[in-house]
This record gives C-alpha cells, sequence and structure tokens, in this order.
C-alpha cells in the first residue's frame, strides 16, 4: 500500500466491512445503503449534574475528528473501498420523556424512544452514521438521571471502537480539550505491515483450521439432534444471571493459573460443549484488530472471526484441559484486521462464543459518573418475542461481566440441536467448579458424572 493510496480520496476497505458490502444493499452507484449487521450501541446512566451545551459540543467535536464516520463503502471496478465524504459532526439529540426510569428499569417512554435508535439501520446514503441522545425526565420525582445513548452503523464502529469514542467524548466534555488525540484511519493503514506478511498470517489460519471440518464434531444434547448440514436457525433464547459459584469458580482458576478471567471462561466453554459432543469443539469466537491503546479513532469494525482451537493431543485432566486450550489459543496468528475467510471457512460452528469486559464507569466530571446500563435495567427494549433467523452457530454464546462476583448470559439457539439451555448451561457450571476445586479431575470422568453414566 502506497502512500498515494491513502492520500487520494479512497482507502482500501478488507474484512468485515467488505463482508458487510458483499452482504448488504448497495444502490446502482455501488455504495452500502442498508447493512446487514446489527447496529454498534451502549446506553449509559448518567448521575449529576451535566452541562448539556458542553456535551454537545463534546459530541460536535469527537465526531467530526473521527475519521471513518466520514466514511463509507463502495464497491467499484478496482474492488471495495472506503470513499471519503464531506465531514459532518453528529448533533447531541436531547430528548425528554414523563421518567427514564420505572421500577428499577427503563421507562415504556424511554423505551419507545430508544428502540428505534438502537435497532433500526440508517439509510447511509442518506441518514447520519449514528446518533447520539441524551434522555431527561420531566418528572421532579425522576431525582436527576439521565440516559445517554450512543448508536453507529457496524460498518464503521464497532463495540470495541465505540467505547473508545464514548471515552473520548467523556474526556472532551471533562477537559474542555476538544482535540481528539489518537492515530486515525489512515495512520492505522500506514502502519500496517507489509501486504505479504498479512497475507502469510492469514494463510497461516487454513493449516490450523484443516484438522477442524465444519461444523465440528456432532452435538448431542438431551432430545437434541444433529443438523448439518441444513443451516441453523436461532429460535431459541436465554437472557440472565448464572449462578455466582460460577464467577467465584472463575475467579478461582484464574488467580491460580495466571490466565485471564475471559480465557478461562473460553476455555471452560470449549470443554462442556466437547463433554456433549463426539469429540472436542472448535469455538467460533471473535478477536479485535485493534493492538494499541491509542487506536481511538481506527475503523471498527476490526473485529473479525475466529476459531477457538481446542487443545491437542487432548489433556487427561480438566485443569490442565483448561490450561491447554488457553495456551493454544494465545498462539493463534494475528489478522490485522482482515478477514479470515479470505483463506478458510470459519462458518457454521456448533458453537459461538464471545466474553465482554466489565464496562468501567466514566466520569464526566467532579459530580456526574456514567456507567453502562445493565441486562436487567435494558429489558424493556425486548419487550415481546424476538424474531427466529439464521445463525453462524447452533449455539452462540455472549457473556458479559459487567457486575462485580456475577456472570450475566445471553443464549441464541437452534432447539433443534439445543431443546433447552439447561444442560449446557449446567455443563459450563461443572467444568468450571471442576477446575476450581479437583484440577485434577479426569476429563473422561467429569464427561460420566456430567452424564451420569
Amino acid at each position: 500500500m502506497s502512500t498515494d493510496d491513502i492520500e487520494r480520496a479512497t482507502l482500501p476497505a478488507y474484512g468485515m466491512p467488505v463482508r458487510s458490502l458483499a452482504n448488504g444493499e448497495t444502490d446502482a452507484d455501488g455504495y452500502l445503503r442498508g447493512n446487514p449487521a446489527d447496529m454498534a450501541w451502549n446506553l449509559l446512566r448518567v448521575s449529576g449534574q451535566l452541562d448539556t451545551a458542553r456535551l454537545a459540543e463534546a459530541v460536535e467535536r469527537v465526531t467530526l475528528a473521527t475519521d471513518v464516520l466520514h466514511l463509507r463503502l463502495r464497491t467499484t471496478d478496482a474492488g471495495p473501498c472506503l470513499e471519503r465524504q464531506e465531514p459532518v459532526p453528529l448533533k447531541l439529540e436531547v430528548v425528554d420523556v414523563p421518567a427514564v426510569a420505572s421500577d428499577g428499569r427503563l421507562s415504556p417512554e424511554a423505551a419507545a424512544f430508544l428502540a428505534p435508535v438502537f435497532f433500526d439501520k440508517p439509510d447511509l446514503r442518506s441518514d447520519p452514521v449514528g446518533r447520539v441522545c441524551l434522555l431527561r425526565a420531566t418528572d421532579p420525582a425522576d431525582e436527576g438521571e439521565q440516559l445517554l445513548a450512543f448508536s453507529f452503523d457496524h460498518s464503521v464502529i464497532d463495540g470495541w471502537a465505540l467505547g473508545l469514542l464514548i471515552r473520548a467524548v467523556a474526556g472532551s466534555y471533562r477537559s474542555g480539550d476538544y482535540s481528539v488525540r489518537g492515530r486515525g484511519f489512515e495512520a492505522f493503514l500506514r502502519d500496517l505491515p507489509a501486504h505479504r506478511v498479512r497475507e502469510e498470517s492469514l494463510a497461516r489460519w487454513r493449516g490450523l483450521l484443516e484438522p477442524h471440518p465444519l461444523p465440528g464434531p456432532a452435538m448431542r444434547l438431551p432430545g437434541g439432534e444433529p443438523r448439518w448440514p441444513e443451516p441453523f436457525v436461532a429460535d431459541g433464547t436465554f437472557d440472565g444471571a448464572l449462578p455466582a459459584r460460577l464467577a467465584t469458580d472463575v475467579a478461582t482458576v484464574a488467580t491460580r493459573t495466571g490466565l485471564s478471567r475471559a480465557e478461562v471462561l473460553f476455555a471452560v466453554t470449549a470443554l462442556a460443549a466437547s463433554l456433549w459432543a463426539d469429540g472436542p469443539q472448535p469455538l467460533l469466537s471473535l478477536r479485535h484488530g485493534h493492538t494499541k491503546p491509542e487506536d481511538v479513532l481506527i475503523i471498527g469494525p476490526l473485529v473479525e472471526p475466529c476459531v477457538l482451537l481446542p487443545p491437542g493431543p487432548a489433556p487427561l485432566g480438566v485443569g490442565e484441559w483448561i490450561t491447554a486450550h488457553c495456551h493454544t489459543n494465545q498462539q493463534l496468528p494475528p489478522t490485522y484486521g482482515m478477514s479470515i475467510r479470505e483463506v478458510a471457512p470459519l462458518a457454521p460452528r456448533n458453537v459461538g462464543v464471545n466474553v465482554l469486559p466489565p464496562a468501567r464507569p466514566i466520569a464526566l466530571g467532579p459530580s456526574a459518573k456514567a456507567t453502562t446500563a445493565t441486562r436487567d435495567f435494558l429489558a424493556p427494549l425486548w419487550a415481546g418475542e424476538r424474531s427466529a433467523g439464521p445463525s453462524t452457530a447452533a449455539v452462540w454464546i455472549n457473556y458479559y461481566m459487567d457486575r462485580p462476583g456475577v456472570v450475566e448470559a445471553t443464549l441464541t439457539y437452534d432447539t433443534r440441536v439445543l431443546p433447552e439451555p439447561e444442560p449446557l448451561l449446567d455443563a459450563v457450571l461443572a467444568v468450571a467448579a471442576a477446575a476450581a476445586e479437583e484440577p485434577d479431575l479426569p476429563v473422561t470422568a467429569l464427561h460420566t458424572r456430567l452424564r451420569g453414566e
């Protein structure tokens, strides 16, 4: 990639943005208009006094300085690209509702306003790429809490980058310094290794995935049956906090091994899935393409799908299995934001898993603090049944660790493979308990114990 390429009106696109372009709705000029991916969003509960005008200025300055918000995906004869648009800042939308919360959850009025903000996709040719909204209560009994909502199309921002952008807004609001620090997308491109190096790194995935054909060893959960090669359909859901002992056991294993809690939870889930299958499960997951903390302005999504590989040869003890799984997946090749799908198929898989780290409170000033809303608080957003749709995994698990000592989970699953979530979740709890209390327990013994054989 030459400097001349970067300085032109278009920049190269790759990775998940390219897939958005391939799978989304484009117009006659090749521009992406409708992205099939869900919006990247977050809702903050703000306590303390806010200077609305100061916040509005921070939102405008930061969004104006974030170059990727002014790029649009387009397919051309030369391939997918990102084309510069005239930079336009986002305006803070200030909305008054009777109350922002009701009975410890999002109020019906606030939920009715926010649902389209978070779930409706913009027309990327005519609509802003995102929205930032401040919801205030008109009822004096509301005690002054406000809600700050951020929502962006996934073609320009992923969850990791959204968190950095929110912190940039908070920093600008707090300091009054509206110069946003961090590398822009163009600088990120300049810092990438040579194309040959990136291609060689991706190509290593072909050899790693060859022993793990799609979708992995058949899952045989109680009452279910393997559906491959039929497409997986996400027609079942589970949302809730898992028993407190899971968080305790995961923390115990992390302390003893020096691994992170996320690494332990990934490995625990991999072993739990394998115990209900014909063999060790390769798990579909996500990896972040960001590598430096100053990547505040880098395009999202640089998050790329990957496969968490089973350890091999399979260790005998539960504790050894957990450690071996982590070490195997610590050594995966970097993706540099590119898509492994360029060289090897990733999905569908039997199980997909992602671990979302705790969202730390954000200081807006001496007396104002913002905290990410919990899943329980947000529950009114999902009132009613969720529609079934195609899925890249028979079971997709998202773990959340926003509350100290608690692991929450969201599962979407194909009820033909997993009629009820309890057997799989019980296996996760059993593996974590064994890893914490009986690390030398043979995996075969845990398998027998779990299945009652």
